[in-house]
């Protein structure tokens, strides 16, 4: 039978988003994935170990190469390096093939929401940046908004971390560091006083506390909020995304901030000419655990209605039978989850940010089945 379903990127997260089909409790679906690399695919493929995964190798920035892997597909969800996506998008448009991403860009998060008349014409839905933060993480604000006459405030807290933290940093490698850097340096965007601002990252460090972990920290992040404040805006009071890590976590990074280490200025050495910020991150990409057992956190609270509060709390570990990380599971399967909504027909044509289309419930459903259970 010819699969429906295209994913693109063997990595950590394409791989882990055709488990979720191959292997799903409803029946498994035919999936093509496909990647630059053939070392990629055959090891992914291996790994998958099943009958309904076919391998194949794409260059994504060649027409020809793009439009014969879409050929008979439904749903593209893409796993590829964000800047990719307005090309894979712009091509799964020509062929009335929906589409899904990871996002990880405002700009190009923007772009794709533009694309909303051609993807209605085409009868097809677009929905970039789902995954964990921005993505699943947007769903449940909107959840607990709509638990609400009158929500104020919507507080959102996630962190990625090893099981047993090692070093001052206290933090594990889990996604591009260079990606990191960019959310712990750049302003994020939330809302303060029904109105949408940016503030700087690594600011407004709190403390708070998991069952079983113990005492964390949290501190203003960027990107985290995608599309959300703009959803938000007039709904609610105030809006705040904020990363979680170990205590003593922010502290380091305002102080490599704070001695210029940070920087993106250019600077000659040896007649190279490179930026501080660029060999932090590849000595950081050199020196930080790899591969190390990981945990998800996710709190999100909301207040109104005279003072009452709706939370909902997720605490997640590696999946040691299946060899899926923490961060794979949660940044995957809310993504494949929506891929699949699409295929059911749930989600409306169109270009839409996930939390205007995607039903909590439906979510909630789709990671029960996988053993990740909501704390109320």
């Amino acid at each position: 039978m010819q699969p429906e379903i295209l994913i693109l990127g063997a990595g950590l997260m394409g791989r882990v988003a055709a488990h979720f089909f191959v292997h799903h409790h409803a029946g498994p679906y035919r999936v093509r994935l496909a990647d630059l690399s053939r070392g990629a695919v055959d090891d992914a493929v291996a790994w998958l170990n099943s009958e309904y995964v076919e391998g194949t190798v794409v260059d994504v920035r060649r027409d020809d190469s793009l439009d014969k892997v879409l050929a008979g597909i439904k749903v593209c969800q893409s796993c590829v390096p964000y800047f990719l996506n307005p090309i894979i998008a712009r091509a799964c448009l020509a062929k009335s093939v929906s589409f899904v991403d990871l996002g990880g860009n405002p700009e190009v998060t923007d772009r794709i929401l533009s694309m909303d008349a051609e993807a209605k014409s085409k009868g097809i839905s677009l929905i970039p940046d789902t995954g964990l933060a921005p993505g699943l993480t947007n769903i449940l604000a909107m959840e607990l908004v709509h638990r609400f006459t009158k929500c104020n405030d919507v507080h959102v807290r996630v962190g990625g971390l090893p099981q047993v933290p090692e070093g001052r940093l206290k933090y594990a490698q889990f996604f591009s560091i260079h990606g990191l850097l960019n959310e712990y340096l750049e302003d994020a965007r939330e809302i303060r006083g029904g109105r949408e601002v940016t503030v700087p990252s690594l600011e407004e460090v709190e403390t708070l506390h998991f069952e079983g972990v113990g005492e964390l920290e949290a501190f203003i992040t960027a990107g985290g909020t995608s599309t959300l404040p703009r959803t938000l805006l007039g709904k609610v009071d105030r809006l705040d995304y904020k990363t979680i890590r170990f205590p003593g976590h922010a502290n380091y990074l305002q102080f490599l901030r704070e001695v210029g280490l940070t920087s993106t200025r250019a600077y000659i050495f040896g007649g190279t000419s490179v930026s501080p910020r660029e060999v932090l991150g590849n000595v950081l990409e050199e020196t930080l655990p790899k591969n190390a057992p990981d945990r998800v956190l996710v709190r999100v609270w909301a207040t109104g209605d005279g003072g009452r509060e709706e939370t909902l709390e997720l605490n997640v570990i590696k999946d040691e039978v299946n060899n899926i990380s923490a961060m794979g599971q949660m940044t995957s399967f809310p993504s494949a989850a929506i891929t699949r909504a699409i295929l059911l027909g749930q989600i409306p044509p169109g270009a839409h940010p996930q939390e205007a289309v995607m039903s909590f419930e439906t979510m909630k459903a789709e990671l029960e089945a996988r053993w990740i259970g909501f704390r109320k």
